[in-house]
């Protein structure tokens, strides 16, 4: 067996107050059982503060990513957690960002690549969008990022499955208004690629948004393993066998049965936009 236990941290976050949620990450890291710890999208300083991104982002080698890792470093435990990120070399530049800070020492970045703009969402206004995948060696898991609204786009789950991605792990804000489609669409990329998702969204009131909670992890054939309540801080633990993905993947091969030329074909249409003239 190749187990490891996942905690899903349903918190609450205060919005503008990066220390008070530090402190609670301090709190839960410490006192779970995890040895994977995932807190949801931006929860370091609420979603969204708006104005206040550009004084509370901070650097990939800033203050509160650094004290992430001393925490992460000194109980051995893999943390995921969302944080508003300056881009390095280009002064202005903001990144709705979900970070790894592993056991061993190490830093993970993966940059949000779809930037919800409708409805209640404006993150466009202020978030340049990610450009790359990452799927990153975690001390406990090899872990694929992603962030809410990405869940809706099968290709990138996919390219992180074909990367060596164990777990997709999708830290979220959504609003209640939200929660039905992400119910529908997260057993769908843990099915299509035979790979565990740990989905962890927030709670709690931050604008005009009702943040909806549910956070759930499922198994590779799309199957619940836990899942948090709705609408409350919930935090829930579960033990999760690696070796699983190896056994659903060979009982429904989907990874092994993708056809790459139908993938070059779809691109090839998007950045043309016409059909491929066949005669």
């Amino acid at each position: 067996m190749n187990t490891t236990t996942v905690t899903l941290a349903q918190v609450k976050c205060q919005l503008h107050d990066k220390d008070a949620n530090l402190k609670v990450m301090r709190k839960v890291v410490r006192r779970s059982n995890g040895k994977i710890v995932i807190f949801p999208e931006m929860n370091l300083t609420g979603y969204l503060p708006r104005d206040d991104l550009f004084k509370l982002a901070e650097p990939t080698e800033g203050p509160t990513v650094k004290s992430v890792l001393r925490l992460a470093k000194d109980t051995r435990k893999d943390i995921i957690f969302g944080l508003p990120v300056r881009d390095d070399a280009i002064h202005g530049h903001l990144f709705n960002s979900s970070l790894l800070a592993t056991g061993d020492g190490r830093l993970f970045r993966y940059d949000k690549m779809y930037l919800p703009t409708f409805g209640p969402f404006e993150e466009r206004v202020f978030f340049t969008a990610g450009r790359m995948p990452v799927v990153a060696d975690g001390l406990h898991a090899r872990i694929g990022l992603m962030i809410c609204y990405d869940a809706f786009f099968p290709e990138l789950a996919k390219f992180e499955a074909l990367l060596g991605a164990q777990m997709l792990v999708n830290i979220s804000a959504a609003p209640t208004t939200s929660i039905l489609s992400f119910q529908k669409v997260l057993p769908a990329r843990a099915v299509e690629n035979g790979v565990f998702l740990a989905y962890v969204n927030m709670v709690g009131v931050h604008g005009s948004l009702v943040l909806n909670g549910g956070s759930v992890l499922l198994d590779p054939r799309g199957e619940e393993v836990s899942r948090a309540l709705d609408l409350k801080e919930d935090i829930v633990e579960a033990q999760i066998d690696l070796d699983d993905i190896a056994l659903a993947r060979r009982m429904r091969p989907l990874i092994r049965d993708i056809r790459p030329e139908v993938l070059t074909e779809m691109g090839r249409l998007l950045r043309t936009g016409r059909e491929k003239d066949v005669r």
